[in-house]
């Protein structure tokens, strides 16, 4: 392949990973706006609380063999056959143990309604590991358009799915019924997607060779889950389905942002540092070019969510969800923390950094677990606090070790931060002046569009005055093509020799 193919390609990849992401969020968001205002805070209280457990043990069916095939530099058809397989028994055994343990793990939290819901969302860890490697497939390819449409028509699915059931009065399993929906047509549309089928053998050399580095990252993965799970393990023990009701849904608007943002730039930049991790220059400039544009978008929008969810709240899910304001204004500041780590995870993979990322996720998993144990005491509100002080003291421990073993420089990534902060702060004290003087008596509806108008305008404008080229990349960006900017264009930046991996057909394979 090209140079300019492989340029195409990654561009390409942004678009399509754009599009998924964001129409995905924004259908997955209209989605769990309807089920919120058909059902309780308790029924999505008791669904977190399941889907943390699931989450976790969704984790060890996968081991990391996805990420695996994606990073080695040659994969031959052994390798997939026997990471399909070992996922997919994994897959089964924790199903069948997690039906046989549900109440054990219902008790522990003082639900022992959750014994069902565990058992019923268990069967989504078959769909899940049915369709893992078909993905990593994709991935290596760079083949993002597949993987948009088997997203958005698995959430569209899904969401009738529960929509329906909570319309018809099934409470909580709706959600159940939404979950596994999704995961069903996710691994069909997968199958659809990919030629490869899986022969059946196991090769113990070639789980060798994945297992050098999927075990490192299962470990992460691990303690990743516990630095991003710790809160809502802890209100769900704390306080139950009702406390963790309002909490799973202030945590869902910032963490949809997060992934719609975020989320297309990580899954192109994992395969794009790779191919330049042995040039450090054009490597630290991928890196700051992918920071500037993310947390160009990300920090005004979080900002912005700030600003509006006392009237947006009530306006999306009703009056029954105001516990949710300050929990929502709390963790936007968590989105926009996290969203300046966002390319942690794919900088140290892409080095092959694996014992890094190890210690770095042992650093955060333990400040976060410590951290919302101590905040315990002062409700669901003190533990969303505690998860926004350890992202930002993590964020800065992280600069400080890994500009030292990964050769960029810390203060090249925070001045790509500089602007993007200055400018939604301004945002955000002219849109708390409008509430105060201009719509002190508007409604939720009226209200929400109005900051959300004035907000866009006053950050669209300073950006425009003070970085021109930048808003013309974004922009472009946005429509899927990117033309030479103020700063170095993201296409120059990530063209370079293409050294992809490639899969090669096993010999042995009739």
């Amino acid at each position: 392949m090209s140079p300019g193919s492989n340029q195409r390609k990654i561009v390409q990849g942004v678009a399509w990973a754009s599009a998924a992401s964001w129409g995905g969020q924004l259908l997955g968001f209209i989605i769990y706006t309807g089920l919120a205002r058909l059902l309780n805070p308790e029924a999505f209280g008791l669904v977190a609380i399941a889907g943390v457990y699931i989450a976790f043990i969704q984790l060890l069916v996968a081991q990391g063999f996805g990420m695996a095939i994606v990073q080695r530099e040659q994969v031959d058809d052994s390798h997939l056959d026997s990471a399909f397989w070992i996922a997919v028994a994994f897959a089964f055994l924790l199903c069948v143990l997690s039906n046989v343990f549900g109440p054990q793990v219902g008790r522990l939290f003082g639900e022992p309604r959750m014994a069902p819901v565990i058992g019923w969302l268990s069967f989504s860890l078959f769909f899940h590991a049915m369709s893992s490697i078909q993905m990593a497939i994709l991935t290596r390819q760079l083949d993002f358009r597949a993987l948009a449409i088997r997203s958005l028509l698995a959430t569209i699915i899904g969401g009738t799915v529960g929509l329906t059931m909570a319309f018809r009065g099934w409470g909580v399993w709706s959600l159940v019924g939404q979950q596994l929906t999704n995961a069903i047509m996710s691994s069909l549309f997968m199958w659809w997607s990919v030629t490869w089928r899986p022969a059946l053998r196991i090769s113990r050399q070639h789980l060798r060779d994945l297992y050098k580095f999927s075990l490192n990252l299962t470990g992460n993965d691990v303690l990743w889950f516990f630095a991003q799970k710790s809160d809502q393990t802890m209100v769900g023990y704390g306080f139950g389905s009702l406390g963790l009701g309002p909490y799973s849904l202030a945590s869902r608007l910032p963490t949809l942002l997060h992934d719609g943002i975020i989320g297309p730039l990580q899954s192109v930049a994992f395969p794009t540092f790779s191919k330049l991790q042995s040039d450090p220059e054009r490597f630290e400039r991928a890196l700051v070019r992918f920071c500037e544009l993310s947390s160009f978008v990300s920090f005004p929008v979080f900002f912005g969510v700030m600003a509006v969810a006392p009237s947006l709240v009530p306006w999306l899910f009703g009056v029954k969800w105001l516990a949710v304001v300050p929990l929502l204004q709390v963790l936007a500041v968590y989105g926009a923390a996290r969203s300046g780590l966002g390319f942690m995870h794919p900088l140290m993979l892409s080095k092959g950094r694996p014992g890094l990322y190890l210690a770095m996720n042992i650093i955060l998993a333990t400040l976060t677990f410590i951290g919302c144990l101590v905040a315990l005491r002062w409700g669901p509100l003190g533990v969303a606090i505690s998860v926004v002080v350890t992202m930002i003291l993590f964020g800065g421990i992280f600069l400080s070790v890994a500009s030292r073993t990964l050769q960029f420089r810390p203060r090249a990534v925070l001045r790509t931060f500089v602007f993007p902060t200055i400018t939604s702060l301004l945002m955000l004290a002219i849109i708390l002046f409008a509430r105060r003087f201009l719509c002190a008596d508007c409604s939720p509806a009226t209200a929400t569009f109005s900051f959300i108008v004035i907000g866009v305008i006053v950050y669209t404008l300073s950006a425009y005055f003070v970085h021109p080229g930048l808003v013309r990349e974004v922009w472009q960006l946005v429509g899927g093509h990117i033309l030479p900017s103020r700063g170095e264009p993201l296409e120059t930046v990530l063209s370079a020799p293409d050294h992809s991996p490639k899969v090669t057909p096993d010999a042995s394979k009739p």
